[in-house]
């Protein structure tokens, strides 16, 4: 989850990822809770490089440090996973977000989102078992329509919460080849929808220490066949951790690329600026 593009505002602003090659003529493999490799999501610590551009060679736009925090906690008595972002232009913190998943099946207890708009601050609160939620602050109507329509659908059954995908999409059988088939839902969004991920091959990308990254190339549309976009995904087979991603809408591209080690300030300056 999206200023970085953040996944609400941009569901509402854009159908994002479409292929460029077509999915495979089988019938996608519908994914459940019991397909999903839980047993490699870790805690962990993790920074990326999102920027926009229009191609190799045309200048990066709109910057952006995403960070996340994957932990293991114990919320309101249920075992979970806690799912952090915090998402930095060069104005400061634009987006933030704090989502609570079931160890047993990664169904979202609550999130917790914060964006920030030209100076505009709007945020997001649900709680999907119970179908609650609100949204405070500047949200164009539309937008705040589609947000509150969306919060009995909550209920409707399983769905993975598309604004952990980071870190989830990951988790999903790729070894089973062809298309993926998965229920997803973010806030911003009236419904849960389906969504395809097709296996197009695999990929080695080789770090500048030497380390190779062996990845499953995915590739998506996000539920908007023939809608002239697709994100492709770079997901390191050992690790299940994206390291690449590339987006292509609206004649634009963006590109995340992990960082070898996430980002943090350990040596922050004394407040009055003098060194010790």
């Amino acid at each position: 989850m999206r200023a970085s593009v953040t996944r609400p505002l941009l569901f509402l602003a854009l159908a994002l990822s479409a292929a460029a090659l077509p999915a495979s003529a089988a019938e996608p493999y519908r994914v459940t809770p019991s397909d999903l490799h839980l047993e490699h999501l870790r805690p962990a610590q993790l920074s990326y490089l999102v920027y926009m551009h229009a191609g190799p060679g045309s200048g990066i736009k709109r910057p952006v440090l995403a960070s996340f925090s994957v932990s293991r906690q114990t919320v309101d008595g249920t075992p979970a996973w806690v799912i952090t972002h915090a998402w930095e232009d060069p104005d400061g913190t634009v987006h933030t977000a704090r989502t609570v998943h079931a160890a047993s099946d990664i169904a979202t207890l609550s999130q917790d989102a914060t964006w920030m708009r030209s100076g505009q601050r709007m945020s997001s609160h649900v709680v999907p078992a119970r179908g609650e939620g609100r949204a405070e602050g500047e949200w164009p109507e539309a937008a705040r329509q589609c947000l509150e329509a969306g919060f009995q659908a909550m209920q409707d059954g399983w769905w993975m919460n598309w604004h952990s995908d980071l870190t989830l999409l990951p988790l999903l059988p790729y070894e089973k080849g062809g298309t993926l088939r998965i229920r997803l839902f973010d806030v911003g969004m009236p419904a849960p929808l389906d969504v395809d991920y097709t296996v197009l091959g695999e990929r080695t990308l080789a770090g500048a220490d030497g380390r190779r990254y062996d990845c499953w190339l995915v590739e998506t549309e996000s539920g908007n066949p023939g809608g002239g976009a697709f994100q492709r995904f770079w997901i390191d087979k050992a690790s299940r951790v994206v390291v690449k991603e590339e987006d292509n809408f609206n004649g634009q591209y963006r590109s995340k690329y992990l960082l070898a080690v996430p980002v943090s300030l350990e040596f922050p300056a004394p407040e009055d600026g003098k060194q010790g």
